[in-house]
This record gives structure tokens, sequence and C-alpha cells, in this order.
């Protein structure tokens, strides 16, 4: 005996093989027929009515097939009424002209979902009224998104239904509007930063000046 920890060998074959896209689509459809998708740039997005929501997410976590346990992430997107045009960006990320011409303002929230069983990852979109966003909450499907949905009605104003403590979780709590819409203002914060070099207030003057 060396006395060295002898782990046990990992079993051949117990990770399941990756699914497809195709395959992905057509579990998701055949119980949600209504449920639309595309495939851009590699990255599978389901776009669904917020009713759908919960249903869909919790389905996607329960089904032996996609077992996506994870929620990876939850984010949002502001789109106002209006023509919008998204420049050529080919120096960068070599993505073309985007315009985008909406008759109503709407947020976007996209929920990231992840299998580690199956190495699969996926979006699932769905939109709220910019006038009055309102979507469930998924807090009882996948804990995570608690802070989550909080990140998203501090900077996007979407108001959770059901979510067990929804309030500002980056800005102060008596902060006005939602910084991450396009119709918030931008400026008129007065800050001690100018450029490279910090500007103390005329009290604390003495305690630090400015180095040229």
């Amino acid at each position: 005996m060396s006395g060295e920890l002898q782990l046990p060998s990992p079993e051949r074959g117990t990770r399941r093989p990756t699914l497809a896209f195709d395959a992905v689509v057509q579990r998701v459809t055949t119980h949600f027929p209504d449920v639309t998708h595309d495939v851009d740039r590699g990255e599978l997005t389901f776009h669904a009515d917020p009713q759908q929501l919960v249903g869909l997410l919790t389905f996607c976590r329960d089904d032996d097939e996609l077992a996506c346990t994870l929620l990876a992430d939850l984010a949002g997107v502001h789109w106002p009424a209006g023509d919008h045009v998204i420049e050529r960006q080919t120096s960068t990320t070599g993505w073309p002209e985007h315009r985008v011409s909406r008759d109503v303002g709407v947020i976007e929230v996209a929920y990231v979902l992840r299998s580690v069983d199956r190495n699969l990852v996926f979006r699932i979109v769905v939109a709220t009224d910019d006038t009055d966003p309102q979507l469930p909450s998924v807090t009882g499907v996948f804990e995570t998104a608690d802070f989550h949905e909080r990140e998203v009605y501090d900077f996007f104003g979407v108001r959770f239904a059901g979510h067990p403590n929804l309030n500002r979780i980056l800005m102060p709590d008596d902060w006005v509007g939602h910084p991450h819409r396009k119709d918030y203002p931008l400026g008129g914060v007065d800050i001690d930063y100018k450029n490279d070099k910090f500007i103390p207030s005329p009290e604390r003057r003495s305690l630090r000046e400015v180095v040229e």
C-alpha cells in the first residue's frame, strides 16, 4: 500500500452526445409549436411569447433530452419605436449594416440556457412593450434568475411579476429612470473626474490638489 488516495476511474460513455440544433428545434417546437427560431452566426435563438416563458424554461430544464439545468445569463436590450440603423463594423466584428424599423418600442429579454450534460447552449428571447414592460419572474424555475431579473429591472425598468424582492441592485434606490434604455437622457450628472484628473470639491480642495 503506497498510502496514496485512490480515486475511482470515471465511467466511460456517461456523457450523452451533443444535440444538434435541428434536434433541439424539433424537441422544442413539438411541445411549443408557436415558438419560432433562427440560427445566426452559429447561435440558436428561440422567440416566444411572455405567456409561454415559464412553461418553456421549465420544459427545457426538465426534459431528459435537453437537460438545460443552468440559466447561464439573462440580459435585456431596448428597441425603441422608429427607424434605427446600426452601421457596418467590418473593422471590428465584420457585421454588415443592420436596419430596424419598429412601430412599437419593445424591451427584449434573453435567457441563455446551458446543458452541461449535453454540451449545449441556446437562448430564449421574449419581448415586452417598453411603455409598461412586464414579464413573469422565472425565479421559481431557476433561482439564479433572482439577481439577473433585478439587474434588468434596474437598468431597463422591466417588472417581473412574482419576483421575491424586486428592487434595484446596482443603482441607488432613489435613482430616477433606467440607464440602459435608449430614451434615457445622457449627461447632466456631476462627477469628480475630468479626463484623467481628480477635481476635488472646494471644501476638499485643501486635501488634494490637482497635479497638472
